[in-house]
């Protein structure tokens, strides 16, 4: 991975099982789960012993009534969509990566997609299982959705890449199924057009729950989600102006899927830049991406950009982390771009979980800094 050699590879069935291997080994230790992350994050330093975290496939316990329910770690997206289909209920994630994604890979990276509107996943976490580096099982949160005892800590271990602890189980609070999805899109003849229809979204009473704006072609997507009649007053009063095809079912379900594949030959760069849902325009025209996809309610876009100096010069001005890039240009550019005081903090935070920094080696905070 990276670059780097591994030694050994070992591969765990149980909590208890990956505990064991854990207080065992001294070197640095690499999570892996489906692997549909390896472009994310810093360059990893070294790998003595990786740890292929899908043997860890368990759904633990599933409460309709409750709506939750606990899986491990190497339980994938696909396998845990399948399971609440049947109680009509699910998880509103869709990250880019697909279905083939583990739960505690995108755990691990706070992997986001079109849903975003919706929160990420570490806004339907309720609890965590974790394995710390000297074999330690700590538990944190709890298993049930009113839960207010201790820290947040699944939070802390969410979008960290596996570098303060290893995610063994997801406690997980789900939603009904809509009753019914509709999908509406129109092209716009330039960049003004699309922010005019943006501008006026964001006035009107409509709730979609993904809204893109898909470049170069000036696409708007709305997602809507809801009672059938409440999805069918939204149709009614889309943006005027604009000449909205309608999608559902299996129309619709491909359209999406087409787009992820899409977004899936964006490179060689990807850098995901946040701003005001008001300056999505802005940073659209400054920067001149070859193409992009803004969630465009909350002012999150991802350029396609080309070069390691691109990526420099929207940071002059914007928060920007590199979603994926090949290994020379994040040996070049850190992935997170913290400032000092940010870089302190969460060096702190790693020193207090990992003091002999062997978990993950680099890919988080321990790689911003040469």
């Amino acid at each position: 991975m990276d670059g780097v050699a591994v030694s050994k590879v070992v591969r765990p069935e149980s909590v208890e099982e990956l505990s064991g291997v854990l207080s065992k080994e001294k070197g640095a230790v690499v999570p892996v789960g489906a692997g549909t992350q390896t472009a994310f994050g810093n360059p990893l330093r070294r790998a003595d012993c990786m740890v292929d975290l899908r043997g860890l496939s368990r759904i633990t316990e599933y409460v309709p009534a409750d709506l939750t329910i606990h899986v491990e770690a190497g339980v994938t997206l696909e396998l845990l969509e399948r399971t609440l289909l049947e109680n009509n209920q699910f998880l509103p994630l869709d990250p880019w990566n697909g279905p083939a994604a583990t739960v505690g890979g995108i755990a691990a990276a706070n992997a986001q997609g079109p849903f975003r509107a919706a929160g990420t996943i570490r806004d339907w976490i309720i609890g965590m299982k974790v394995v710390e580096i000297d074999g330690r099982i700590s538990k944190t949160g709890g298993r049930v959705v009113k839960n207010v005892t201790g820290y947040d800590l699944q939070k802390l271990y969410t979008g960290s890449l596996g570098t303060l602890a290893i995610i063994a189980e997801i406690s997980l609070k789900l939603r009904a199924k809509f009753t019914r999805t509709a999908t509406a899109v129109a092209r716009f003849s330039n960049g003004e057009a699309a922010a005019g229809c943006l501008a006026w979204l964001r006035k009107s009473p409509l709730q979609p729950v993904s809204c893109e704006w898909i470049g170069p072609d000036n696409e708007i997507w709305l997602r809507f989600g809801d009672d059938p009649r409440a999805v069918e007053w939204q149709l009614k009063n889309l943006p005027p102006l604009a000449d909205w095809t309608v999608l559902e079912g299996t129309d619709e379900k491909a359209a999406w899927e087409r787009l992820r594949h899409g977004y899936n030959t964006f490179g060689p760069v990807v850098v995901r830049v946040a701003g005001l849902p008001t300056a999505v325009r802005e940073i659209i025209e400054e920067y001149q991406p070859a193409a992009w996809i803004a969630h465009a309610m909350n002012g999150i876009v991802l350029l396609q950009v080309s070069s390691a100096e691109e990526i420099r010069r929207i940071r002059q001005k914007h928060r920007a982390v590199i979603e994926k890039a090949p290994l020379e240009i994040r040996r070049e550019v850190a992935t997170f771009g913290l400032n000092g005081a940010e870089f302190d903090l969460i060096k702190r935070m790693k020193e207090a979980f990992d003091p002999e920094g062997r978990l993950n080696p680099g890919r988080h905070v321990d790689g911003e800094r040469p």
